[in-house]
């Protein structure tokens, strides 16, 4: 008799809860309909030390920041994940009608709308994305950084380093990825043996798990880099860092040293036998590098401290940095 009686509360409290589940919100209306096309709002005016914008390479997206965003973060600094398309849930044929800008357009939308300066960071085939972004907006970006990344170049169009890095890796290296060709732009979907072997071998098997629900079809658009060039006056005057992958066996990892050697930067680093993915293999080694270039810059603070701005100079938290971002230590 007892454990029927226990048998019939614990049924009871189940019902309720359903139950307390489908009432209307206290208020009596419902929420908001949601409108998946909405463009993002504009960030604030950081009142931290500075904002970091994250911009994935091809094929992928922004969750594979999802290591490196807390600690930027916990060191005092703004961060946004920008997230290219298409998106992971548009369908494989409905890419006819994404082009390079249309596929950036989500980086432009956020640049646009900004009234601070920002430290632009890309990985892979992003640094192309950033590289337009630099030509266009030079006076809202502290510096460029390029981590295994394409960085091409002001004496030749876009498509340059794509096709000088193609000759290092060969598209007949890519396993079990396949193509499919819309108008005059081929779009890859990468298979996961290629991914497994070529960018992902470094990583935790988690990490391999999530990026299998992620992917997506990308491009290198590369007849349309063909026909951007990029000036002295506009992306060459913007500062530039290169961040190095070791053991990359996507982008050869002596090819991205030759891209810094043919088109210098400011300071180029590296992060050693990493592979392609350096974010998810090396996240602390990969945020304490990008750390180290964010704190060459003014911070919020010391900009509003230089024009006289108390109010936000007294909003601002300062933060050390975090015990965990220290160099030797690991990412457990």
């Amino acid at each position: 008799m007892g454990t029927c009686n226990k048998s019939e509360m614990v049924l009871s409290i189940v019902v309720m809860v359903v139950l307390l589940q489908l009432l209307p919100p206290a208020n009596g209306q419902d929420p908001p309909q949601c409108n998946f096309n909405q463009k993002p709002p504009c960030p604030p005016t950081p009142t931290g030390l500075g904002h970091i914008v994250l911009v994935h390479g091809a094929g992928q997206g922004q969750w594979y920041w999802y290591k490196v965003k807390p600690m930027l973060e916990a060191a005092g600094y703004f961060v946004s994940m920008v997230q290219l398309g298409p998106s992971v849930t548009m369908a494989v044929d409905s890419i006819e009608n994404v082009n390079f800008t249309t596929y950036s357009q989500p980086l432009f939308d956020l640049m646009e709308c900004l009234d601070h300066k920002v430290l632009l960071v890309a990985h892979s085939a992003g640094g192309f994305n950033i590289a337009v972004v630099m030509e266009k907006y030079p006076e809202k970006i502290q510096a460029g950084v390029f981590i295994a990344a394409y960085m091409p170049d002001t004496d030749h169009n876009m498509a340059y380093v794509l096709e000088q890095g193609g000759k290092k890796n060969p598209t007949d290296n890519w396993l079990d990825t396949c193509i499919m060709t819309s108008g005059k732009t081929t779009w890859y979907f990468f298979g996961d043996d290629f991914l497994r072997s070529k960018l992902y071998q470094m990583c935790p098997p988690e990490d391999i798990a999530l990026m299998q629900t992620q992917k997506r079809p990308g491009s290198f658009f590369i007849n349309e880099l063909a026909e951007i060039q990029l000036t002295k006056e506009k992306y060459g005057s913007v500062d530039r860092f290169y961040i190095v992958a070791g053991d990359d066996l996507c982008i050869d990892t002596d090819y991205q040293h030759e891209m810094v050697s043919n088109f210098p930067v400011k300071e180029a680093k590296m992060v050693n036998r990493s592979g392609h993915e350096v974010m998810l293999s090396k996240p602390l080694d990969l945020s304490a590098n990008i750390l180290d270039i964010a704190r060459l810059y003014p911070s919020v603070f010391e900009i509003a401290h230089a024009a006289g701005d108390a109010s936000l100079a007294g909003s601002v938290e300062m933060r050390a940095k975090p015990d965990f971002i220290q160099r030797g230590a690991w990412w457990v």
